[in-house]
C-alpha cells in the first residue's frame, strides 16, 4: 500500500485552551493521519464557517471532491442524502441569517441536488443545530437506513421568541421543534419552555436563571432574547433493543420519541411524541449523592459514576444495527454552562459549572454506566486538557465500531477505534478572522455509494513523522 509521509507540526491531539498551553502557530491542515485498513472509508461532509465557502465533501485523503458554496454558508449543520443530495440552510438574501421560526429574515431549510439546484425548501424555517428525516433517526450512516428524501415528514429545530414569567421576566429565545410535511404543513410541534416545570430545577437555580436566562443578541437584527436552554441537537430514538425487549417497562424509549440536550442547562431529555412530556432526563444536578430514578428503580451512585456533564452536544441514541446500539453517545464539552449557586468561577451563579476538558462518552441509558470513553484521561495524557473543545462538536458511531469525532472548536476530525487508536485525522483548512479560527460544528461520514456521481477514490495511507524529530526546513532566501 502506498504511503504518504507528511510534515505534522503539532501533536495529533493538541486541542487545548490557550490559557493552559501554548498552542502552535504553524501546523498542517487536511488529512494528517490515515490508516485505510482500519478506517471506515467513505466521504466526509461538513459546513465551513468561512464566508462564501459553504459546504464541502472530502475524501479520506482530504481532497475536496465537491463544494456547494450556497449551502449552509455560515450555518450548520449539513447532511448528505443518498444520490448526492445535500440538505441544510439556504438564504433568500445574503443578509438573511435569522434562526427564528417564520421570521421574515430567517434562513430556509433546503435540499440541493449535485448541481446545486434547490429541489425542496421549507421557507423561513430558521433551522439551528439539527433536523431529521424519518427513516433514519440520527441523520448519519446506518446500514439499512439510508438518508433519502422519500418521506412526508421533516423534523426541524428552530427558535420562537416567547415570554414565560416562570422562567424570567426577560424575552426568551426559546427552542422550538416542529414536524412538517413536504407541503409545509405543521404536523406536530413542541416548545421547550412548556416543559420547564418538569426539569427539576431547585430554587437557587431558578433564581439565577430568572435574573439571567443567558441573554444575548439573536441573529435577527435588533432582537435580544434569553437562550435559556440552548438545545443543540434533536433526533428520533428510532428502533431500539430496549423498546423491543419490553415496550411497557421501556415506554420512554418509544422509537417515535425525540431525544435532545440543553447545552446551557446541562440536561439530556427524551420528549414523548404523543404526550409532549419529558419521560426521561439526565441532569441538571450531577451531585454524587443525588438519587437518579429510572423505570421505578432508584440508583444511588449513578451520578457519582457518571460525573458532571457540562455544555454537551450531539446527544443521541446509537441506532439499531450499529455497534453499541441502544446506548447514548454524547460529546461532553466541558467549558462553562449551567445555573445555580455562586462560586469563585461564577460570582453570579450563571455558567456555574466549569471543566476545562472534553470527553466523548457512551453510556447505558438504563443505569448511566459509562461503556466507552474518549478523553485525555483514557488516552493516557498527563495533561487531560489536550482533549478540549468548549463549544460545538459531535460524535458519530460508524458501522465498523469506530467513532468519528468532531473537535469543532479547532476544526479537527478524528476517527478513533474502540481501543482508542486514531486511524484518521483531518484539520479543516477553512479559516476566518485572518486565520484566527477554523471552527466546524459537526462532520458526517457517508458511504461511497451515497455519491453515484463520483468514482471511488484511491485510498492512500498518511503516516506522520515522529513529532519529536520534526523540523521545518529553512526555506528563507539566502543573500
Amino acid at each position: 500500500m502506498k504511503k504518504i509521509w507528511i510534515a505534522v507540526a503539532f501533536c495529533a491531539l493538541l486541542v487545548v485552551p490557550a490559557a493552559l498551553f501554548a498552542f502552535p502557530t504553524v501546523y498542517p491542515t487536511g488529512t494528517t493521519i490515515y490508516k485505510p485498513d482500519k478506517a471506515q472509508n467513505g466521504y466526509t461532509v461538513y459546513a465551513t464557517e468561512t464566508e462564501g465557502e459553504g459546504s464541502v465533501l472530502i475524501d479520506m485523503n482530504g481532497s475536496v471532491v465537491k463544494q456547494w458554496k450556497n449551502m449552509s454558508n455560515l450555518d450548520h449543520p449539513v447532511k448528505l442524502l443518498k444520490g448526492g443530495y445535500i440538505m441544510g440552510s439556504t438564504r433568500e438574501k445574503p443578509d438573511y441569517i435569522g434562526r427564528e421560526w417564520k421570521n421574515a429574515e430567517s434562513t430556509d431549510l433546503s435540499i440541493m441536488d449535485w448541481d446545486g439546484k434547490i429541489v425542496w425548501s421549507f421557507a423561513k424555517a430558521g433551522m439551528h443545530h439539527d433536523f431529521q428525516l424519518p427513516g433514519n433517526p440520527v441523520g448519519y450512516w446506518v446500514p439499512g437506513m439510508p438518508m433519502t428524501f422519500n418521506t412526508d415528514r421533516v423534523l426541524i429545530l428552530s427558535h420562537k421568541m416567547v415570554k414565560n414569567p416562570k422562567i424570567s421576566d426577560k424575552l426568551l429565545e426559546d427552542d422550538y421543534l416542529a414536524e412538517v410535511d413536504t407541503k409545509g404543513n405543521i404536523l406536530w410541534d413542541y416548545l421547550y419552555s412548556n416543559g420547564f416545570n418538569e426539569m427539576g430545577f431547585n430554587e437557587e437555580t431558578k433564581n439565577t436563571m430568572y435574573k439571567n436566562p443567558t441573554l444575548g443578541a439573536t441573529r435577527v437584527p435588533g432582537v435580544q432574547g434569553g437562550d435559556w436552554t440552548h438545545i443543540n441537537c434533536a433526533s428520533y430514538l428510532g428502533p431500539n433493543k430496549w423498546y423491543d425487549e419490553d415496550p411497557v417497562k421501556y415506554s420512554m424509549f418509544n422509537p417515535d420519541n425525540i431525544i435532545s440536550d440543553g447545552r446551557q442547562t446541562n440536561t439530556l431529555e427524551i420528549i414523548d411524541h404523543k404526550t409532549k412530556k419529558r419521560v426521561y432526563q439526565i441532569g441538571p444536578d450531577y451531585s454524587p449523592d443525588r438519587v437518579w430514578t429510572f423505570a421505578g428503580r432508584q440508583y444511588k451512585n449513578a451520578y457519582k459514576n457518571l460525573d458532571w456533564i457540562i455544555g454537551q452536544h450531539h446527544t443521541h441514541m446509537i441506532p439499531k444495527g450499529l455497534p453499541g446500539e441502544g446506548n447514548l453517545l454524547i460529546y461532553d464539552n466541558g467549558g462553562r454552562a449551567g445555573y445555580g449557586a455562586p462560586n469563585p468561577s461564577s460570582p453570579t451563579g450563571w455558567n456555574n459549572a466549569v471543566r476545562e476538558t472534553s470527553r466523548v462518552i457512551e453510556i447505558d441509558p438504563t443505569t448511566l454506566r459509562i461503556v466507552w470513553e474518549f478523553s485525555g484521561r483514557t488516552m493516557g495524557y498527563r495533561d487531560e486538557e489536550k482533549i478540549f473543545s468548549s463549544y460545538v462538536s459531535s460524535a458519530q458511531r460508524l458501522p465498523n465500531g469506530n467513532t468519528l469525532i468532531t473537535n469543532g472548536a479547532v476544526g479537527q476530525f478524528m476517527e478513533v477505534t474502540p481501543d482508542l487508536e486514531i486511524v484518521w485525522e483531518y484539520i479543516s483548512p477553512y479559516f476566518v478572522g485572518n486565520g484566527k479560527f477554523n471552527m466546524v460544528y459537526r462532520a458526517y461520514r457517508v458511504p461511497y455509494d451515497y455519491v453515484p456521481q463520483l468514482s471511488k477514490p484511491v485510498e492512500t495511507a498518511v503516516l506522520p513523522p515522529d513529532n519529536g524529530k520534526l523540523r521545518i526546513k529553512d526555506i528563507s532566501v539566502k543573500k
